[in-house]
């Protein structure tokens, strides 16, 4: 008996013990990427998260949600701050500047019952050329990180 408590306590106590989980997402190779809702710039930010995720070459998106092992859901905006220009007394008026934009990209990646596994959210500041695409680049490299 006491060969057989040994035996056992020896092949678990190693997974017990060791602290580390198994991740969740360690077996994700196919990715859906659903319709972002209706707002300003979301249809952008889903083409440029979609773009930014076939650069990582670990995963593959899929066209429908049962050919997935993980769907992304999210939401996203991007909208006009303010307007910038050289000129001190042009004013913040769109005729006398370049726009200088702002937004969000909030993501959910759940698996097939809807659980969700992880989530994220990406703000930036004005200091963008592409807010979209640095949203999407900045969510991917979180996602990335995780996904190790």
């Amino acid at each position: 008996m006491r060969l057989v408590a040994v035996v056992c306590f020896s092949v678990i106590a190693p997974s017990v013990f060791s602290g580390q989980a198994e991740n969740p997402l360690a077996g994700i190779k196919r990715i859906y990427v659903e319709v972002f809702p209706a707002k300003t710039g979301s249809t952008k930010l889903r083409d440029d998260l979609i773009e930014q995720l076939r650069k990582m070459g670990s995963l593959s998106i899929v066209a429908s949600e049962s050919d997935a092992d993980a769907i992304i859901s999210g939401d996203g905006e991007t909208w006009i701050k303010g307007y910038r220009s050289l000129n001190p007394r042009s004013g913040r008026l769109p005729s006398d500047g370049e726009p200088v934009y702002a937004g969000f990209l909030s993501v959910e990646l759940k698996d097939k019952k809807g659980d969700t596994l992880w989530s994220y959210l990406v703000t930036l500041g004005p200091a963008s050329e592409s807010i979209s695409k640095d949203l999407s680049k900045q969510m991917v490299k979180h996602l990335a990180e995780a996904l190790k």
